[in-house]
């Protein structure tokens, strides 16, 4: 008779056990990535839509979906950033889009995309643009605080030279610099002197540049940027005399 060592036995055991939790948690993600994918489609849909019409709503039924489908991937898979800023995202388009909400409407919604921001930062505290998304956040509900300043200067230390931040900073920063603290004032500036001295290729270079200090010139700052840049940017920028 075929005889199996306990010590076998228990090894293939565990050896179950693991593959069975293994193709559970396999399973469990790809549903979530499903219903995340459904819920960023509605979304993706809904921005088609506004660029067509500017007056476009949804409807009820498809928000509660998409909102259902982003919840449904959080609960699957908890520890995913990404389904949690999805799920922000939803709740931020019916935040700006939906004019019929009430203040306790929108004050709820308000919380939860912050909630959902300051969980994924929880998580993934080394990701660039979850930190310069959820300064976008604030800003939309006007909260010009020091979490918010901190949130911009995280995300131009984590991601420096990526264009996107670099954008979103000048955007964020130039437009509200007189209620900057120093050291986001700081790192405004060096997102204008990271964008006048990029090195990627000509054409690049230039769009950038003009990017920048375009966006300098429009808010009349070069008197208070061209102090906080090198000496070599300040050169290379023509705009400090």
């Amino acid at each position: 008779m075929f005889k199996v060592s306990l010590r076998t036995f228990s090894v293939r055991f565990v050896l179950i056990i693991l593959t069975l939790a293994f193709a559970m948690w396999a399973g469990m993600t790809g549903i979530a990535g499903l219903y995340n994918f459904q819920a960023n489609s509605f979304l993706e849909l809904w921005h088609q839509q506004l660029s067509k019409n500017s007056r476009y709503q949804t409807t009820d039924d498809d928000y509660q979906t998409a909102v259902y489908a982003s919840k449904r991937a959080i609960e699957l898979t908890p520890y995913n950033g990404d389904y949690l800023t999805s799920a922000a995202d939803i709740q931020m388009w019916q935040y700006r889009n939906n004019h019929a909400l009430s203040s306790a409407q929108k004050s709820a919604l308000k919380t939860e995309i912050l909630q959902y921001y300051r969980t994924a930062l929880k998580q993934r505290p080394t990701w660039a643009y979850t930190h310069i998304n959820f300064a976008v956040s604030k800003v939309i509900f006007g909260e010009i605080d020091t979490e918010m300043q901190q949130a911009i200067q995280t995300a131009n230390r984590l991601g420096f030279n990526e264009p996107d931040v670099i954008h979103i900073t000048l955007e964020l920063g130039l437009p509200l610099w007189s209620q900057l603290n120093h050291s986001t004032r700081t790192t405004v500036a060096s997102a204008v002197e990271r964008s006048v001295t990029w090195q990627l290729n000509e054409k690049m270079n230039m769009k950038e540049r003009i990017f920048a200090l375009s966006l300098v010139g429009v808010y009349q700052l070069e008197k208070d940027i061209c102090p906080l840049l090198t000496p070599s940017s300040q050169a290379d920028s023509n705009m400090c005399y």
